[in-house]
């Protein structure tokens, strides 16, 4: 063998011994990498271990608490696998029920057999609205059967799980002993019950003894009077004035005491009349303010032009009110001091509305700001020697504060001591938009009645008033027209009454016990309407005159409204209107919506829209502006077109917004064009609407467009002789 080959040899030997070197380094490395690892993971296995050890410990810890707090609390737990027919329920569901105390399953029949009956609708909702994905949670109060009897338990609930379709699969919840606190709910509602008895039986002793004492006091003060005029000498003349005086206050004290009673008891109503507001606070506090003139006080009284007239309300407790305000501030103000009544009115704000403010100021004593809180209880005054150096009960203010709650409104007091007081009312602004016209005297009501006889001579009236005096007074007027009455006491004898028939005219009292006047009214139109019977005139004769209320009362179904005190003439208007209407309307026959009429007679046609529509009287109107009238009739001939296919469009709809609406409107428009015939006819449509009564406003459409093309022509000649005239000035 050559050197060279020996060289050749032995460098490729070394080359190889090098790789071989590289590859056990490299091996080496990776094995040392690979130990790193193992030691890492034994490492992390080590921590995951303790971790998990940990967890277990803080899981076994936390389970115990919960253990423990459900335990404290009595708690049984329960768990509802879906659709399992059973349920699991802990130990304490066994304990609740007097059974065996361990954790197992009950059958879902099994525990609706435990419910009480009256409450198992309200668990069985409940559990319908978990299962049917409508409520998350749910609590229901219910009673179980227990070995003892009936056990009230509190039920919570909830969803724990879903399914992939968010359907409920679990429900689990508590279940916990609610015994004693029903037990202490009753105990607590029976001592309010007797406390309400008491408090009851104590105002109605004392309004029973109050009306006791009043025959014989009454007696005393007569006696006493017929005395002072008989021939008496000075000393027995002082005597009697002090028997007088003394009698006088035993019985302004009675009367408080029997207002606070009959407060008390809830049984002082509070009257919604219509009443006079300047004239009520000017009657009322004239004798106070001769009474302070005499003192001598200076005494104010400030009406603001702006304040309203007529207001709705209870003017006899209202005068009551501010009688007892004006008598302390006299009282309470030395000589040479100021009484003031003043008068506003509060704007409206946000949600509340316009409020009546009455306030008095006197410039008296004052009160002492910790007596103030106590002013208006009862038997309460500033301090035990106002008493014995004014006088009084304490029973005046207290009444004036629970009057202005039962009023809906409030009594706030600013004082202080030497600076005076002033005493403030505040009540709702109830004002009467639409007064009746004032009565006429008598003379003149008689003339009119008188005058009106001959026109309802052998109408048939039903007359539905409770009040017995209303109903003498109503049945005596009714009389005198020459009706023949039938009297109905409550709405549920007014319907049977009008069951009976034979009857023109409903006089229906709003206000009566059982069934109210519009819960009959609303009656009679359904089975007019049930029946097709035609309709009956009804007119509301209420005391309520409040905006609105003319509204709701033709929103029921009436046709007529007047307020009382009655009015003679404004009662036989209003029942003149209604009758005409409904005149106006039975003589339509039933049909349906025009699509085609047969040509008319060219006499006819003239002689029925010149009556239709009375230009002089609107020409005289607009005072011979002939332009204007121009325009109004354009415009008049457009609105009426409109207006018919909104009306039809609203009955075929049955929309009753859009047909009050659109009759209501063109009510107007043809009134103030002085088409009256038409415009009664449209109030025909509008009351039927209100009413809802869809058979006949369909009975009434075709009888208003049928005036209304008489209406069109008229005003479609008025037009073509103007363009006549314009022409012939042009020539």
């Amino acid at each position: 063998m050559t050197p060279d080959r020996l060289a050749f040899d032995l460098q490729r030997t070394l080359n190889e011994l090098q790789r071989e070197r590289e590859r056990t380094q490299k091996l080496l490395g990776e094995l040392e990498h690979q130990n790193r690892e193992l030691d890492r993971l034994r490492s992390t296995v080590h921590r995951e271990s303790n971790s998990r050890l940990l967890a277990e410990e803080a899981l076994d810890e936390t389970r115990d608490r919960l253990q423990l707090a459900v335990d404290a609390a009595g708690l049984a737990l329960w768990d509802w696998q879906l659709p399992a027919t059973q349920v699991f329920l802990t130990a304490r569901w066994g304990e609740l029920l007097g059974d065996i105390a361990a954790d197992g399953y009950w059958g879902v029949a099994d525990l609706r057999e435990r419910l009480h009956p009256d409450d198992l609708e309200p668990l069985r909702s409940q559990i319908m609205a978990l299962l049917e994905g409508r409520s998350q949670r749910a609590v229901v109060q219910h009673r179980v059967r227990t070995a003892d009897g009936w056990l009230w338990v509190e039920t919570h609930g909830m969803v724990a799980e879903h399914d992939g379709k968010g359907k409920p699969l679990r429900l689990m919840g508590t279940l916990a002993d609610i015994g004693e606190r029903k037990r202490i709910e009753q105990d607590s509602a029976h001592a309010r019950d007797m406390a309400e008895q008491a408090s009851r039986a104590k105002s109605e002793f004392l309004a029973n003894i109050s009306h006791e004492v009043r025959t014989p006091l009454n007696a005393l003060m007569g006696l006493t009077r017929m005395l002072m005029d008989s021939p008496l000498n000075a000393e027995q003349t002082g005597w009697l004035s002090l028997m007088d005086s003394s009698a006088h206050a035993l019985l302004e004290l009675l009367n408080d005491i029997l207002d606070l009673s009959r407060i008390e008891a809830g049984k002082l109503d509070i009257e919604n009349l219509r009443f006079d507001l300047r004239q009520l606070l000017e009657q009322a506090t004239a004798p106070y303010a001769e009474q302070a003139r005499a003192k001598p006080l200076e005494f104010r009284l400030d009406l603001p032009s702006t304040m309203p007239q007529w207001l709705m309300g209870d003017a006899g407790r209202l005068r009551q009110v501010i009688s007892n305000l004006l008598s302390n501030a006299i009282k309470f103000t030395p000589r040479g001091g100021l009484i003031e009544v003043r008068a506003s009115v509060l704007p409206a704000l946000g949600d509340a509305s316009q409020r009546l403010q009455l306030a008095v100021r006197d410039s008296g004593v004052g009160i002492a700001r910790h007596h103030q809180a106590n002013i208006f209880d009862a038997f309460t005054q500033a301090d035990a020697s106002t008493a014995r150096r004014y006088g009084g009960s304490g029973l005046g203010l207290a009444i004036c504060s629970r009057l202005a709650r039962l009023m809906d409104g409030d009594i706030t007091l600013q004082s202080a001591p030497g600076q005076g007081s002033t005493f403030t009312l505040t009540l709702p602004l109830r004002e009467v938009q639409a007064v009746e016209p004032r009565p006429l005297s008598a003379s003149a009501e008689l003339t009119g009645v008188a005058e009106a006889g001959p026109r309802y001579v052998g109408l048939v009236v039903l007359l539905a008033e409770d009040h017995p005096v209303n109903e003498l007074m109503m049945r005596q007027l009714l009389l005198r027209l020459g009706c023949t009455v039938r009297v109905a006491r409550g709405g549920v004898h007014a319907v049977a009454q009008w069951e009976q028939g034979g009857i023109d005219l409903v006089l229906m009292d709003v206000q009566m016990p059982g069934m109210s006047g519009l819960q009959a009214t609303q009656e009679i139109r359904e089975i007019e309407t049930r029946r097709r019977l035609p309709r009956t005139p009804i007119v509301a004769v209420t005391a309520n005159a409040m905006p609105g209320d003319r509204q709701a009362c033709l929103a029921a179904g009436m046709d007529g409204y007047t307020a009382k005190p009655v009015s003679p003439q404004a009662l036989i208007q209003e029942m003149d209107r209604v009758l005409q209407a409904g005149e106006a309307l039975d003589s339509a026959e039933p049909a349906p919506a025009p699509v085609a009429h047969p040509p008319e007679d060219p006499l006819t046609r003239t002689a029925a829209h010149l009556e239709a529509l009375d230009v002089e009287k609107l020409l005289r109107r607009l005072d011979g502006d002939e332009a204007t009238l121009g325009q109004l009739a354009q415009a008049m001939r457009a609105d009426l077109a409109s207006r018919q296919l909104d009306l039809q469009r609203a009955l075929a709809e049955r929309d009753v917004a859009a047909a009050v609406a659109h009759a209501h409107g063109l009510k107007g428009s043809l009134g103030s064009m002085t088409a009256e015939r038409g415009a009664r006819l449209a109030k025909g449509l509008e009351l039927a609407a209100r009413s809802g009564d869809w058979h006949l406003f369909a009975r009434a459409l075709p009888l208003l467009q049928a005036e209304a093309r008489q209406i069109d022509l008229a005003l479609a000649e008025l037009l073509q002789a103007q363009s006549r005239d314009l022409f012939d000035s042009r020539q």
